[in-house]
């Protein structure tokens, strides 16, 4: 049944819908966590590898779907449920330290959320985007659209960037919540922006990509992916920025664009729609698509080095950390495979269909559709 609701979800989503600092952030940003690990989205984490996993060192049990990729920061993981609550949770023990409510109609929350400073920031089913002290929860602001937020926020420049399924992209204020600047596009942007220092980049679900001063909101340029739909956030990689597209055909696309030219470097084909970002590393970019497969695909050819088969559907997006790629299946299993040859190292299996993965401080910390968010750290030696 839960399946039948993400794929209506994604449905929905999907018809509604230079110089680079490599972590996409300001030097002196201080405590942040990001989905799809930073600011570039290529989905590379800052921590070492689990290869030889132990039981869950722990599980914190919300009762509904744990869709959201988590962001872990310092001692702290926050993470949003479809009963519509965000959760903050000690990172050692799993002990709940606060939890809030987006709305009062429990619309489940898709946005995965961000941490800037002693802010945590997410987009609500409700049109708002939100602001709270991540150190007891407490409301801060809201900014309001006029469309479902899906997509994780943005922060730099002191800036919070997101997208609306109103079809407006905003810069807001993150002191005090107030509107920056915002564009409009004439249809839905339900995934996340990826920003460098000077530019944003989003798509939305017209199939166009447009990237705009970071600053300012002044458009820079845009590129358009006929009869085709965003169906997850790009990625920033070096001078080429990648992401995914839908079909009319309901087959998939992952896109490569030269950030120099801004023309089509290259794009590969898939049998079935990627309702997932790209992570990049090595040489390759990484995207898993609802044929059950995660691709790797070479980042100067377009050409596959190979794939990786599961069971079942696949929505999570990828997260690397130390060479090893880590995404759910709704097979229930949790892979981590050599992100080199494509090899299985390890699994794990939960009672429900896997979401994305976070990998920080030496544990990956997933949700599962059964109401369950897992910490998974090495076993001792």
């Amino acid at each position: 049944m839960k399946k039948l609701m993400l794929i209506a979800a994604l449905s929905l989503l999907w018809l509604a819908a230079c110089s680079r600092n490599r972590s996409g952030a300001p030097a002196d940003a201080g405590p942040e966590a990001f989905f799809s690990a930073n600011l570039l989205r290529n989905g590379v984490f800052d921590s070492t590898a689990v290869r030889n996993p132990a039981p869950p060192k722990w599980q914190f049990e919300a009762g509904e779907w744990v869709f959201t990729a988590p962001a872990v920061v310092e001692d702290t993981v926050y993470f949003g449920s479809y009963n519509g609550k965000l959760y903050a949770a000690d990172a050692a023990t799993g002990a709940e330290k606060w939890q809030v409510s987006l709305s009062t109609t429990g619309d489940p929350i898709i946005s995965s959320p961000a941490v800037y400073g002693d802010v945590v920031y997410v987009g609500g089913m409700d049109g708002n985007l939100y602001a709270f002290n991540r150190a007891d929860g407490q409301e801060l602001w809201r900014f309001t659209t006029q469309g479902s937020i899906t997509a994780s926020p943005a922060i730099a420049n002191g800036l919070a960037y997101v997208g609306s399924e109103d079809g407006n992209f905003y810069a807001v204020n993150i002191n005090d919540g107030q509107e920056a600047w915002h564009i409009e596009t004439g249809s839905p942007i339900v995934f996340e922006a990826a920003v460098d220092e000077n530019f944003a980049y989003f798509g939305n679900g017209a199939g166009v990509l447009t990237a705009v001063k970071a600053i300012n909101g002044e458009k820079a340029w845009e590129f358009p992916v006929e009869k085709a739909s965003f169906s997850g956030g790009p990625a920033v990689g070096d001078s080429v920025i990648y992401f995914p597209v839908s079909n009319e055909t309901l087959s998939g696309d992952l896109v490569a664009v030269s950030l120099d030219s801004h023309q089509l470097r290259w794009r590969f084909p898939m049998t079935a729609e990627a309702y997932s970002s790209p992570a990049i590393w090595n040489g390759l970019v990484y995207i898993t698509s609802l044929d059950g497969k995660l691709y790797a695909v070479e980042e100067n050819t377009g050409m596959e080095r190979w794939n990786f088969p599961t069971s079942a559907t696949v929505f999570s997006s990828p997260a690397i950390a130390d060479g090893i790629v880590y995404f759910g299946s709704w097979d229930q299993n949790l892979y981590a495979i050599n992100g080199r040859n494509g090899q299985q190292t390890w699994l794990f299996t939960t009672g429900g269909g896997v979401a994305n993965p976070t990998v920080a401080d030496g544990v990956v910390y997933v949700g599962s559709d059964n109401g369950t968010l897992y910490a998974i750290a090495e076993a001792e030696k």
